[in-house]
């Protein structure tokens, strides 16, 4: 079984800052603001920062997506000293550490145990059930709003749960298992109703 890889890092990345300025602009009295705005690329994103005792915290998210950006910044220099990404509930890239100086010193490929990456996940999901794990305006238009993608190292494989809703007497939760190494369907809990035509392999 194939563990995240640690990488000791010699060489100094573009420094990430925290933005005082942004957070003094939009600071409630809890020490925490939310704001949306445009980034460079032209997507819409949310932010949220709040004021611990020793830190500053970042939240991104990336508006009707899956992904967040999440950063931890020393409050003394607002240098970085730690950073990830998620995709729903799995880390996913390169989870990130950084000394007081925002000099990066480790990180941690957490793609790495995973034959069936993350992105070939949704694709495998959209090509054969049309379910869209990127796009959450379109799981709420075709009644499939995704509530947890998660993945295990130990047991190498991915679990998708998609909630039931209006459905008197059927299941609560329809639920995948895929092996996160073949791509093969372990497992698929589904109401009898709901037909998937492309589905390689359906239970």
């Amino acid at each position: 079984m194939s563990l995240p890889v640690t990488k000791v890092i010699t060489k100094t990345p573009q420094m990430r800052k925290f933005d005082l300025k942004a957070f003094s602009k939009h600071k409630k009295k809890n020490n925490y603001c939310r704001y949306i705005k445009t980034d460079d690329n032209g997507v819409t994103i949310e932010t949220y920062l709040i004021e611990n005792k020793d830190s500053y915290q970042e939240t991104i998210t990336y508006l009707n997506t899956p992904i967040k950006k999440r950063y931890m910044y020393n409050k003394n220099t607002l240098n970085t000293t730690k950073e990830i990404v998620s995709f729903y509930d799995c880390i996913i890239g390169f989870r990130r550490e950084y000394n007081e100086d925002g000099v990066l010193i480790a990180e941690i490929d957490c793609d790495a145990p995973y034959k069936l990456s993350w992105q070939k996940l949704i694709k495998k999901m959209k090509t054969e059930y049309d379910i869209d794990l990127m796009d959450k305006l379109d799981q709420i238009k075709n009644n499939n709003s995704v509530s947890s993608v998660s993945r295990n190292p130990q047991r190498m494989q991915y679990v998708i749960r998609i909630p039931c809703e209006f459905i008197p007497h059927g299941i609560s939760e329809e639920r995948f298992e895929i092996d996160a190494t073949t791509g093969e369907i372990i497992s698929h809990i589904k109401n009898k109703e709901k037909i998937y035509p492309n589905a390689n392999c359906d239970q």
